[in-house]
């Protein structure tokens, strides 16, 4: 019965993966993902059962499988974290998969009884065959889980610079993911029992089902926080007081360049107030400023002596405070005001108040 929910939850994901409207490339992803592991449980399921002998064939591919975990995690983080097109070059990531299945090669094509007979006899003709599969997946899951743990640490170390709102992009569920996948990888490079650990990767999939129902944006999240990133690669070229300077251009920003960006960012942020927008980015910052982001960004660091995040929240908090002094405001919770000056959530304001003010809200109001 575990099997069998687990198979269920994984096909019943799949189908509301490809229902749901404008999907991106890494629903496609975890769509091809989620099939995948429904097919590896419904064949182990069948072999369990001995349901080999009606079908020798798919349960041998089944067995395959595993050899795909790691890509498909592997390009679904990168996609998550990542603004970059799907390119038919990483299909190679998938190389491991088809030439285990061509080292069977001769099995598929032997006649039927043949296959029922190699089953019977647990594989003896493919010892081989069966130690590549089983280092290829050792191998591969250890490989791909590192990788993506560096993918995501870089991208979480990073976002700071790019995003003034962090709470939806943090990808806590990512880490999970990760995590979870690990430790599947852990029961297979230390359990000869494959019970245990096909028994895993079901609850893997009923915990995702249940993480799915929890965190929508497992399922509905948009990549749009991604165009500030995939326009670092683009220069926003403007004649607006950065002119011709070819060492502007070439060598990096002069002092002269660096004062004239800071004095222009600070006029833009005290006047026009762009931080009130949640999810202000970095590149839509530098679009108002008509700067490169990697130039603004630089800016910020050396005279603001912070990152794009900090900066753009501390604006929030002075600008919170010079709201909430006005006598129209009182009628206003504290909460209602942050939202309007660019928090999207509690905790957040709780966090950036306090480590701008050293106290919480909270402590802050009994004291007004």
């Amino acid at each position: 019965m575990l099997y069998l929910s687990g198979v269920f939850i994984a096909f019943f994901l799949t189908f509301l993966l490809l229902t749901k409207r404008n999907k991106s490339s890494a629903d496609f992803i975890l769509c091809g993902w989620l099939f995948t592991i429904g097919v590896n449980l419904l064949t182990h399921y069948l072999f369990l059962t001995h349901q080999y002998k009606e079908y020798p064939s798919f349960i041998l591919l089944g067995f395959t499988l595993p050899l795909l975990y790691g890509p498909f995690l592997y390009l679904y983080v990168r996609k998550q974290t990542s603004p970059k097109p799907f390119s038919a070059v990483q299909l190679l990531h998938f190389l491991p998969f088809v030439i285990c299945n061509l080292s069977f090669l001769s099995f598929y094509m032997a006649p039927f009884d043949e296959r029922v007979s190699i089953f019977k006899h647990e594989g003896r003709e493919f010892k081989i065959e069966l130690l590549f599969r089983l280092y290829g997946i050792y191998i591969s899951g250890i490989i791909y889980v590192i990788i993506s743990l560096f993918i995501l640490y870089r991208f979480r170390k990073n976002m700071v610079q790019q995003f003034s709102n962090t709470e939806k992009i943090n990808f806590k569920w990512l880490l999970y993911l990760i995590i979870w996948i690990g430790l599947i990888w852990g029961l297979v490079l230390w359990n000869d029992n494959a019970n245990i650990i096909y028994g895993a990767v079901a609850v893997f999939i009923m915990w995702l089902g249940y993480f799915g129902i929890k965190q929508v944006q497992v399922f509905n999240y948009s990549n749009s926080f991604f165009t500030a990133e995939e326009s670092l690669t683009k220069v926003i070229t403007s004649p607006i007081a950065i002119g011709e300077d070819k060492k502007y251009q070439k060598s990096g920003l002069t002092q002269e360049n660096i004062d004239d960006i800071h004095c222009r960012l600070l006029e833009v942020l005290n006047e026009e107030k762009p931080f009130v927008n949640p999810n202000l980015t970095l590149n839509e910052l530098s679009q108002l400023l008509k700067v490169h982001p990697n130039y603004l960004s630089q800016v910020i660091n050396s005279k603001e002596n912070k990152n794009f995040y900090e900066l753009i929240n501390e604006k929030r908090i002075e600008e919170f405070l010079h709201k909430i002094s006005e006598p129209e405001s009182r009628q206003y919770t504290f909460l209602a005001i942050a939202f309007e000056c660019g928090f999207n959530s509690k905790t957040s304001f709780n966090r950036n108040f306090k480590k701008y003010m050293g106290i919480t809200p909270t402590e802050y109001q009994k004291k007004l």
